[in-house]
């Protein structure tokens, strides 16, 4: 994006208008490598709040008063957070806070999509600005929109349409949740592509390995812990949860259901994480990995360990390294319960997406459930269906002759 035939569209918001003219002046000075950028302005923030509805910008600049003398309003304190409330309500998109009373919205800061800079900082504004224009989230945020009213039109079209009365014609209701499922199946498998995301290179491409972001719903969706969720317990140890998310589903309490379900379990079960790496990445943190990596004196012990990034064993299943989340090593020997309201303490961090999420729990269910059974021979099947050479039998060696008094006995 930084091609100087993309041009920006920027929305300046502040009742000062000699302040917007100082900030246009500064910041087309700072910014001609980003292109051509539309700076457009206004004073009265209602009128703001519709433009940002109707019309499509790349960032907003905006000041936290809201009075034409200078002075903030009688609701200062929360002033910034409604007018933060009121400008993501009508299309979100990356926003700098440039105000005289920064303490009101320093909470809000989440760089560098939300920045809070103090006014006439004029050494902090063209970076706080250029950093929300190249983070592309507003491009991203139309072809994202662009692409599901896309996928919902074809699908009315071809699909909902030519088949009314046999997916849902008795019960419009029903339209809903096929739509639903429909244009998630859809986004999971077609969406990155077609947005222009090629994973992580042709190699990944033609081996069809999926990316790791591929394998986490982060951040999570349910409000409330279920299976397969990575949570961090207070010593920052990391683990997974392994109890089934039926038994741990819960409405949320702001849902308004007249009879809100709670959880059935009581206590939750979970499985060691441990980091593939040490933080220095000299060692590991797997008691497994570090006992096979000392004793790697051949090849066969060196395999032991390549074992447990596949799924031909039972004990361990590797997860991989995305955004915070270290490579693991999840040991389904290593499993503790702790009481729900404990584990709702722990912190959060992602559930593993389908189908990484059923295959996490078939592997555990596996582990502790599979029932030893003697080896069976086939030998003889295996030789008939000529999928083996018969092995030579051994034979048993003759014993002596007879003998009476030592000598030989002859017929």
């Amino acid at each position: 994006m930084t091609s100087t035939d993309v041009a920006y569209r920027v929305l300046i918001v502040d009742d000062d208008a000699q302040m917007i003219a100082d900030l246009r002046e500064v910041l087309a000075e700072e910014l001609t490598d980003l292109g051509d950028i539309h700076f457009e302005d206004e004073q009265d923030f209602a009128a703001a709040e519709k433009r940002l509805i109707d019309e499509d910008f790349d960032l907003v600049i905006l000041d936290v008063r809201d009075a034409a003398d200078g002075r903030p309003s009688a609701a200062a304190e929360a002033r910034g957070h409604e007018l933060y409330d009121a400008i993501a309500g009508a299309r979100w998109l990356p926003v700098v806070f440039f105000t005289a009373v920064p303490q009101q919205v320093r909470d809000l800061e989440k760089p560098p999509l939300i920045r809070v800079v103090t006014k006439n900082a004029w050494d902090e504004i063209a970076p706080a600005v250029r950093e929300g224009l190249l983070s592309g989230v507003s491009e991203l945020r139309r072809r994202i929109s662009g692409l599901i009213e896309r996928k919902v039109r074809i699908f009315l079209r071809d699909v909902v349409a030519p088949h009314w009365h046999e997916m849902a014609g008795a019960d419009p209701n029903e339209i809903t949740p096929i739509i639903v499922n429909r244009l998630a199946a859809e986004l999971r498998e077609n969406g990155p592509s077609e947005l222009g995301y090629a994973g992580d290179g042709e190699a990944v491409a033609t081996a069809g390995q999926p990316s790791a972001a591929r394998v986490y719903l982060k951040p999570y969706v349910t409000q409330h812990l279920t299976a397969t969720d990575l949570v961090v317990n207070p010593e920052g140890d990391w683990w997974i949860v392994l109890t089934p998310a039926c038994d741990l589903y819960e409405d949320h309490p702001d849902a308004g259901v007249a009879r809100p379900r709670t959880a059935k379990a009581q206590y939750v079960r979970l499985a060691k994480a441990d980091r593939v790496f040490t933080e220095n990445g000299e060692g590991s943190e797997s008691p497994a990995i570090t006992a096979w990596l000392a004793s790697s004196k051949s090849n066969s012990h060196k395999d032991q360990a390549k074992q447990v990034f596949g799924d031909k064993q039972n004990r361990y299943r590797a997860l991989p390294r995305y955004l915070d989340i270290p490579d693991l090593l999840v040991d389904f020997e290593n499993v503790i319960s702790v009481p729900l309201t404990e584990a709702r303490t722990w912190r959060r961090v992602a559930t593993l997406d389908s189908p990484f999420s059923e295959a996490m729990l078939t592997a555990y269910s596996r582990s502790v459930g599979r029932i030893g059974t003697p080896d069976l021979s086939f030998g003889d099947v295996k030789v008939r269906l000529e999928l083996e050479k018969p092995k030579p039998r051994h034979q048993p060696a003759q014993s002596p002759e007879p003998t009476t008094n030592g000598e030989v006995v002859k017929d």
